[in-house]
């Protein structure tokens, strides 16, 4: 027999609230509870680790348990680790009489990247020189910026080739 908050007693199909006797002494009938039912009182409320954090600790201000700090030293070395290998470190000035730099100063971006990036981009142009092309073909009428970027295409083909190379 399970029992829970609401009362409901019972397994399986055969849940009932049991009969009890009201405050002027009469009695109340025992009911039946449909399969699946869930009052109210017995739903479990969701909660998340955000909620149980912002929750008010057993513990007394300042104190943490053994457990609980071992956790907590190993969550910030982590974090110090995580920054440490994202943002480039800063030199130490060799003299006191040396400016210190405070602003960071992103790498720049590699050759290759470059050069990837104009190939995408001749690749681009040269696939719309293509639907230029058929738009042509099926007749529809084009604009001088239009067929001035068709007769771009061979100069477009060639700077493609010579990058790939």
């Amino acid at each position: 027999m399970a029992s829970n908050v609401s009362g409901i007693v019972g397994d399986g199909d055969e849940r009932y609230i049991p009969g009890s006797r009201r405050p002027d002494g009469t009695l109340r009938k025992e009911r039946k509870v449909r399969p699946g039912f869930t009052p109210a009182e017995d739903v479990v409320r969701y909660s998340n680790s955000r909620i149980e954090a912002s929750k008010p600790s057993q513990y007394p201000p300042g104190y943490t348990p053994k457990a609980a700090t071992a956790l907590v030293a190993k969550k910030k070395v982590n974090k110090v680790e995580k920054v440490d290998s994202t943002q480039p470190r800063l030199q130490e000035p060799k003299s006191k009489d040396a400016p210190v730099s405070t602003s960071s100063a992103s790498p720049a971006p590699s050759a290759t990247t470059e050069k990837e990036k104009k190939i995408k981009a001749l690749q681009k142009k040269l696939r719309q020189i293509e639907e230029l092309k058929a738009k042509k073909i099926s007749g529809a009428s084009l604009n001088a910026e239009q067929l001035d970027k068709i007769t771009k295409a061979k100069s477009l083909e060639e700077e493609l080739s010579k990058l790939k190379i």
